[in-house]
């Protein structure tokens, strides 16, 4: 049995004979490309063979590979920002050997810090231990090294100790919201039960608002089986409306459609804050089931956080 097959392409060849060859001339007798208007022709050639669809842009540039634990941090930033009136920010970016310096109009005034990578982008929130107590917002009372900085960057935790020349400080005196605020959130990993939230908002010299937040125990990125830590999501804008605050982050960090939106309300005396959200196109509620934007369900989620 013969078949016949057309193949219109961008070049599109009129008629499909039953099985004959397509005609080398123009109809005519004429060769294709030899026409009445004295247009030259030209012989389009290639060979066709069946693949799959090439990218329709080019591929992205390979990355470089990640910093190995115990590796510097070449070219990251220490970003500090304090909660004066105005506030006023620093910060210094660290040499081959990961040393950084910044200088910072705060003594004896609270402040709080975030590591940045070499394109400006929060990395990693810090947090400061002084003594039995940890916290992101200090207050120092002289110069301070803090000596090595242990910045995890799968799970946005940078840890350093003030314990000689600093105290962990609280949101007393501070405008509102700005400061510490905690809240509980239940888990299913790390043997179940709560987490604990800190969640932290700063104001800029400009008057733009940022929130950072982190979460423990909960699984660290990456470990099986299960290694219980913290984890952080620093740096994320704050859009306010009124008296609410509105900023949202990924809800996993491994799916790029599905966000946490969440909105925090702090009640008359600036005690405690309504937190209310969504995570929307979820195929679950169930903790850990939304999935990555297959689904049309909106989750809500409803905390109080208390002033700290």
């Amino acid at each position: 049995m013969r078949y016949t097959i057309c193949v219109l392409g961008l070049v599109f060849l009129t008629g499909c004979g039953g099985g004959e060859s397509l005609p080398t001339d123009g109809g005519d007798g004429q060769d294709v490309g030899e026409n009445d208007g004295g247009i030259a022709g030209i012989t389009l050639s290639g060979k066709l063979v069946a693949s799959a669809q090439a990218p329709a842009s080019p591929p992205p540039m390979p990355q470089p590979p990640s910093p190995a634990p115990g590796d510097p941090l070449v070219g990251y930033q220490l970003y500090c920002v304090t909660f004066a009136t105005p506030p006023t920010a620093g910060s210094g970016t660290s040499d081959a050997t990961g040393q950084v310096t910044l200088s910072l109009d705060a003594l004896g005034v609270a402040f709080g810090c975030f590591v940045l990578d070499a394109d400006g982008k929060g990395v990693a929130t810090l947090i400061f231990t002084s003594g039995g107590q940890s916290g992101q917002t200090i207050t120092l009372t002289a110069d301070t090294d803090l000596g090595g900085i242990r910045v995890d960057l799968d799970n946005g935790v940078a840890q350093a100790d003030v314990t000689l020349t600093g105290t962990i400080t609280g949101s007393d005196g501070l405008a509102c919201p700005l400061g510490t605020w905690v809240l509980s959130v239940p888990r299913q990993d790390c043997g179940g039960g709560n987490a604990t939230v800190t969640l932290w908002f700063v104001q800029d010299a400009a008057g733009q608002y940022t929130a950072s937040f982190t979460i423990v125990p909960v699984r660290l990125s990456g470990t099986d089986p299960e290694v219980c830590g913290y984890h952080s999501e620093t740096d994320l804008p704050v859009t306010k409306s009124g008296d609410a605050f509105t900023f949202k982050f990924l809800n996993d960090p491994n799916c790029a459609l599905v966000f946490d939106t969440l909105v925090a309300t702090p009640n008359a005396d600036c005690t405690q804050l309504a937190v209310d959200g969504s995570i929307d196109g979820c195929v679950s509620c169930s903790e850990g089931q939304c999935g990555c934007g297959e689904g049309l369900l909106s989750c809500p989620q409803s905390f109080t956080a208390t002033r700290q």
